[in-house]
């Protein structure tokens, strides 16, 4: 399997250091990196064929060792190792990375085909990657860098979707070449290690070590594929909801901060009870069963409001979806419920901004009750009955108009009136016409048509008991009981009982129509005195006599069709009302029937004019229900005046006071948690302990009217080692609370996720075998290597001495020659007992009992070569030499022959051959892969060394021999063993 492309033609990034250690930039996914059962949050290659996920970004480390038997579960550090062994870019060599972000289904050629392998190796087909890394480690050297033509070329490829991540390592044919013999003591680790329990060794771990060397010839038996591993690196299948809360933040910012600026909540549950455009939801958010209230609107936005068990409000919440509680509910949990970064969090406020109720403005109300009494929406009251058809209200804003009409009848056989049907009208920019009416039914019931079309509840789930709901565009409607209410768009509400076959209502007008209304509710501008006002528009004192108020009204009477359409009754169009003063002055009707008013005029006028006193009491608890109502959404909760915001160091002790600008105010902590102690006065202590999460909910209530409001300012420990290392703008969440905790930013000395760990030399491991002493570092290397202790590498390194041979004869007396281990280079004996003295073997020494030693003899075989180009025999030799010095495992020693042998002449291709036979001496040595390499898999080895011969360098002309003589293929019967 080739590599993918890499290299500046690639867009990749290069990144190299001339030492022998380096470690690469942080990089830093969005949405982490899942490894193992963790999301691990950044991550950085080595030059020694690594890419750790360290604890923290102060925890950089370059390991040059890796663990003699591999990765076993127990392993301190997280890492991916496609190729970990101790290498050395200090003269050659370089890295190049590209990092690839595709989290909103950018196409990307390289990422779709890490896909496909994933998906056809893991069979893993919905697998969709959001964030890949690749690096290629190009002529890597081994330690140590000297001048070498042996140097390794592979690649590492990261991939995750947010929930499942893969590693591809893949390795260039031919092009993994570092010396076997020379990595006796670290051998390569390939696999990965979660640092968490979870890991893999690659399945050539087990295989001998000059295997182990040339991943690039490993024929997978799972996938049949040579040269390409691949891993999977999470644990388990887990939901990332850092990706899905910027999946949905990218989908919501072509509407983000529409008309946001205009929602408030109500400030307690008890004034938002009355605030008809808000309906109660009982539904189960932010983990508990809390009470809310939700208001929608096309135009100002929906909003949804969650409210304490003493009334408090806790937090509220935009939504765009009306009634879609789960799908606004799940992204609030992704960024900032279930997201342990409060940067999300934050980044979702700017769409979604939390909502208080410091702009919260209550609904001007207007009441029409009884045998009609009438409450002004300035507060202004008067008895109206007239008879027909009359506008209650009419305003508009630039956004919406809206019209309120109403239809009397005579109540009985009285000289009064009282309402037996509304109609309310209601057009905006954003939404059809709106046409609702509600029509007096026999039993004190109630039907209700919208656009001439009879309404059929249905029960609300979500709602009160006993509740039933009509929800459609730009209006819902609620029925409990024998009342029936209505929200035009959040904006304008219309609330309807049938008491005594009597209809009595409540309208509740926004702020944006003030100065803009007419009508039986008067002129809206916060005045009483002109309320008033006719549609001449000339206006009477509120102090005017009833009979003059009473023609008032009559100017108001819709002359033509009304909203409610033609009336099926006869109407007296001189009816005249009995006024109070008529009442009061006629000394035949029972004073009694007035005992139970109180002096409320209301109740007095009702029980009076239908000599019926249960109707009088009727109007006279409407009438304190709609003063309650008033009473109620404009009283406000005690404000808390403080920091939302406390930030601390852990175990000093932290003061915040927090005020009110109420009276009569306490402050208490909702969860008792050991770390926090508050006054009632307000004084906050923290001194934080330990990171145990507890919610710190500070609650002010009011004694006047029992209204509590609650604070949950956020709290930021520091723990970092010392103080000077916080930063407390690069925050965690701990647990599902308010509690945070600072980031440290370590200083040259310490490292780790505290910065509590003071760097120390044996941080990272020595070579095997190697002690490391504290504050001083590695101690020498083994007697048979070379190094500061943690890079070790044999005295003999082939990068000194892989041309050195020893001359001829250079040992007497059957000594044998080798190179010796010295960084000269220079040639040694082994000699026979009797020559022990001597260090070429010449001179006998002292008398000796002579012993049979278990010498190693030689290694021959025999080549028979052929070619076409009529080489010498110095260039065949030279050839020959140079394949076979190049073989995995370097124990080549010399020919010992080169002759050309006659053999009957065979054309190839027009030119003859000429044949070879070669007779070729390798060397044992003592341990290590090479005896086992000579004993099972030298003939193989050579016969593949002659197979391959297409990249040869053209020879320049010089007096030397050339090493470049093209060989035709061979095959096993052409190679034998002489000496084993």
């Amino acid at each position: 399997v080739p590599l993918f492309p890499y290299g500046p033609q690639a867009g990749d990034w290069q990144f190299v250091r001339r030492t022998v250690d380096f470690t690469s930039p942080l990089f830093k996914p969005q949405i982490g990196f899942p490894l193992g059962s963790s999301l691990r949050d950044c991550l950085y290659f080595t030059d020694n064929g690594q890419i750790i996920f360290p604890e923290s970004e102060y925890q950089i480390f370059s390991y040059s060792n890796p663990p003699l038997r591999g990765f076993t579960g127990q392993d301190p550090v997280a890492l991916v190792a496609p190729f970990w062994d101790d290498a050395d870019f200090s003269r050659q060599g370089t890295t190049f990375y590209q990092e690839y972000e595709t989290l909103y289904d950018e196409y990307n050629q390289l990422v779709w085909e890490v896909e496909y392998w994933i998906k056809m190796l893991t069979n893993t087909w919905n697998y969709k990657a959001r964030w890949t890394l690749k690096v290629t480690w190009v002529h890597a050297p081994a330690y140590p860098a000297q001048k070498t033509l042996r140097t390794n070329t592979y690649q590492a490829i990261l991939s995750t979707d947010g929930s499942r991540s893969y590693a591809l390592f893949l390795y260039q044919s031919g092009g993994m070449q570092w010396d076997v013999t020379q990595h006796l003591g670290n051998p390569v680790v390939m696999g990965f290690s979660s640092g968490d329990g979870y890991f893999k060794n690659s399945q050539l771990t087990l295989q001998p070590v000059w295997e182990k060397y040339r991943p690039d010839q490993f024929l997978d038996p799972t996938s049949g594929l040579r040269g390409l591993q691949i891993y999977k690196l999470h644990k388990e299948d887990k939901p990332n909801y850092r990706l899905w809360c910027l999946r949905w933040l990218k989908r919501q910012s072509h509407w983000s901060g529409w008309g946001w600026n205009q929602v408030s909540c109500p400030c307690s549950w008890q004034q938002g009870l009355w605030d008809l455009r808000f309906q109660p939801i009982n539904i189960g958010w932010w983990g508990i069963v809390n009470r809310q209230l939700c208001s929608f609107s096309s135009w100002r936005g929906s909003v949804c409001c969650s409210y304490g068990p003493w009334g408090e409000l806790l937090e509220g919440w935009r939504l765009q979806s009306p009634w879609q509680f789960d799908q606004e509910l799940e992204p609030q949990n992704w960024c900032c419920r279930f997201n342990d970064k409060p940067s999300f969090c934050a980044l979702y406020e700017l769409m979604r901004p939390r909502i208080g109720c410091s702009g919260y403005q209550p609904p001007r109300p207007a009441w029409m009750f009884g045998d009609p009494h009438i409450t002004t929406l300035d507060g202004a009251n008067y008895t109206f009955n007239g008879l027909g058809d009359f506008l209650l209200v009419r305003a508009q804003d630039r956004n919406s108009s809206f019209q309120l009409q109403g239809r009397t009848a005579q109540t009985l056989s009285a000289r009064a009136t009282n309402f037996i049907a509304f109609a309310a009208y209601y057009s905006s920019s954003s939404l059809d016409p709106i046409t609702v009416q509600w029509l007096l039914e026999p039993n004190d019931t109630i039907q209700v048509l919208l656009n001439n079309q009879t309404v059929t509840f249905e029960t609300n789930h979500a709602g009160a008991e006993g509740q039933e709901m009509f929800n459609t565009s730009g209006v819902i409607m609620i029925r409990n009981g024998s009342t029936v209410s209505a929200s035009f768009d959040g904006a304008v509400t219309i609330s309807v009982i049938a008491l005594a076959q009597i209809l009595h209502a409540s309208c509740g007008l926004p702020k944006e129509y003030q100065n803009h209304t007419e009508g039986l509710m008067g002129f809206w501008n916060g005045n009483p005195d002109d309320d008033f006002r006719m549609p001449n528009g000339s206006t009477l004192s509120p102090r005017s006599s009833e009979e003059t108020l009473f023609q008032y009204g009559m100017t108001w009477e819709i002359n033509g069709t009304s909203l409610l359409g033609k009336r099926n009754d006869h109407v007296s169009y001189n009816f005249t009302p009995v006024f109070l003063s008529q009442l009061r002055g006629n000394k035949s009707l029972n004073k009694s029937l007035t005992s139970r008013c109180n002096g409320d005029e209301q109740c007095i006028y009702d029980a009076l004019a239908t000599e019926n006193a249960n109707l009088g009491e009727h109007t006279m608890r409407l009438f304190r229900s709609y003063q309650q109502m008033n009473a109620t959404l404009n009283q406000y909760p005690p404000s808390i005046k403080g920091p939302d915001v406390v930030k601390t160091y852990m175990g000093q002790a932290s003061l915040v006071n927090y005020t009110s600008s109420s009276e009569n105010v306490t402050f208490t902590l909702r969860h008792n948690c050991t770390d926090f102690k508050l006054s009632e006065n307000g004084t906050l202590l923290w001194t934080p302990q330990s990171l145990k999460p507890c919610p710190l909910e500070i609650l002010a209530r009011s004694a006047k009217d029992d209204l509590s409001s609650v604070l949950k300012p956020r709290m930021v420990v520091c723990t970092c080692q010392a103080e000077s290392q916080c930063l407390y703008n690069q925050n965690d969440r701990v647990g599902n609370s308010s509690l945070e905790m600072a980031g440290c930013k370590c200083d040259g000395n310490t490292f780790g996720r505290y910065c509590n760990h003071s760097k120390d030399p044996c941080d990272e491991p020595c070579f095997p075998n190697v002690k490391c002493i504290s504050g001083k570092g590695c101690e020498a290397c083994p007697t048979t290597l070379t190094g500061d202790g943690r890079h070790c590498a044999p005295l003999n390194s082939f990068f000194n001495c892989w041309n050195k041979t020893c001359p001829e004869n250079y040992c007497y007396n059957q000594g044998r020659c080798y190179i010796s281990q010295s960084l000269t280079c220079e040639p040694a004996c082994t000699c026979p007992p009797a020559f022990m003295e001597d260090t070429r073997c010449f001179l006998a020494g002292k008398n000796f009992t002579p012993t049979i030693l278990p010498e190693l003899p030689p290694r021959l075989i025999q080549l028979l070569l052929s070619e076409k180009e009529n080489a010498s025999q110095a260039d065949v030799n030279a050839t020959v030499a140079y394949r076979l010095g190049n073989l995995d495992v370097r124990a080549f020693l010399r020919n010992r022959q080169v002759e050309r042998v006659e053999l009957p002449a065979i054309p190839a291709s027009g030119n003859f051959l000429q044949y070879w036979k070669v007779i070729s001496e390798f060397q044992y040595r003592p341990g290590g892969p090479v005896i086992d390499f000579l004993n099972t898999r030298l003939l193989d080895a050579v016969v593949e060394a002659f197979l391959s011969q297409a990249s040869q360098r053209r020879w320049k002309r010089s007096e030397e021999p050339r090493n470049n003589v093209v060989f035709q293929p061979i095959s096993r019967r052409d190679v034998l063993s002489v000496m084993a």
